[in-house]
């Protein structure tokens, strides 16, 4: 069955909320960084999807902010790693103290990723997660089909962000070859900017041909 990909922008920080659905009108967000997100709201109702997961890469501001009003909305089931729960309920872990917003929030609604390789079938598609620690240590990467969505783990035309508190450069990388090692990966979906590749990301990263 087929599946769509819709990329929105998030606010106030420029980074990527993706909505994944398919023609039963069931349908995944991940990384809802935008409160009160009335361009992806629209698009819910106006498809009259029904949003079952949501999908946190990582627990930073700006991916995480719009959570607590797609919980209240949909009520999906949250798939996040553990480090991603005590970062989104945690104002200086999820940097949102610096963006003047102090944004906690408390999920009750959630599948917390403990194993790499964690799979969950939905409507004949495999979801496949994996920890991908690197740019902090709250980093999960989830395959669909063909399509990984790693968060800021990989960014079309820019070098992993390390510098960050539980940045680490030396794991980023590691995280970075198991991704584009996995078998039948053809897009690459990062947290900014559009995506790219796996061609174009071994080349940026490794100067792969």
């Amino acid at each position: 069955m087929k599946l769509f990909i819709k990329r929105f922008e998030n606010r106030p920080v420029d980074s990527n909320c993706f909505l994944i659905f398919n023609e039963q009108h069931r349908a995944i967000v991940i990384d809802p960084g935008t409160q009160n997100h009335t361009e992806l709201y629209e698009f819910i109702r106006e498809e009259n999807l029904k949003v079952e997961y949501c999908i946190i890469t990582h627990g930073h501001f700006d991916h995480v902010y719009g959570i607590e009003d797609i919980v209240s909305r949909y009520n999906p089931k949250c798939i996040l790693s553990n480090e991603s729960l005590a970062y989104i309920g945690n104002i200086k872990k999820n940097l949102s103290v610096f963006y003047g917003k102090q944004f906690s929030y408390q999920i009750e609604n959630y599948i917390a990723v403990c194993e790499d390789g964690y799979t969950i079938n939905w409507d004949g598609h495999e979801l496949e997660f994996y920890h991908t620690k690197g740019h902090t240590d709250s980093c999960i990467s989830c395959k669909i089909n063909n399509d990984v969505f790693v968060g800021d783990l990989m960014i079309k035309g820019e070098k992993t962000v390390t510098k960050l508190p539980s940045g680490n450069k030396g794991m980023a990388e590691k995280s970075i070859n198991r991704m584009l090692n996995l078998a039948g990966i053809e897009i690459i979906y990062g947290g900014h900017g559009e995506p790219m590749t796996k061609m174009e990301a071994k080349k940026f990263f490794f100067n792969e041909n």
